[in-house]
């Protein structure tokens, strides 16, 4: 391979541990990609959204093979090994790890969070028995349920349903 010829390789690293490995990695100056993604999560009642590795315990790292030092990057805390097939290295085309930092950029990602309407928003319940019916958004329920506020036979009643069930008034 010519000097100076970089290629991604692939790293195998210790459970959960992949952006421990990625800060050492990063402080001995070597260039690598972690790609993670954002994923809607419940934690205690409490609706958020966490980024999550595409690829649980493995990250890509670019090295020229002339020079780098590959003993010192296994030996790096929270990497355990470089995916090998046979004696050869797993190697990654730079066109790969460019999709896959394409496909992963923010604007890129679909989270539906900005769909959903705010509190005191006109919603129109799309499915089920109050179909056609408006009610005034209140919050969320869960990942994929809302509390409206119906106004029924002049009184107000709580009501949950599922996110796909309703609509912003328009």
């Amino acid at each position: 391979m010519p000097q100076g010829s970089h290629c991604w390789y692939l790293l195998y690293c210790k459970a959960k541990e992949e952006t421990r490995a990625g800060q050492h990695l990063q402080n001995q100056g070597i260039e690598f990609f972690h790609p993670v993604k954002p994923v809607k999560k419940i934690r205690k009642g409490v609706r958020s959204i966490q980024l999550e590795s595409l690829f649980p315990n493995y990250l890509f790292v670019k090295l020229d093979p002339n020079t780098a030092n590959f003993n010192a990057i296994r030996s790096t805390r929270g990497v355990s090994q470089f995916v090998r097939f046979g004696l050869e290295y797993a190697t990654v085309s730079d066109e790969m790890v460019d999709a896959l930092r394409i496909v992963l950029e923010p604007e890129n990602i679909d989270i539906d969070e900005k769909s959903l309407p705010k509190k005191g928003d006109v919603v129109v319940i799309n499915q089920g028995i109050y179909q056609g019916l408006e009610a005034i958004y209140q919050t969320n329920d869960g990942l994929e349920r809302s509390v409206l506020m119906l106004k029924m036979i002049e009184q107000q009643a709580k009501l949950s349903l599922d996110n796909k069930d309703l609509s912003l008034k328009t």
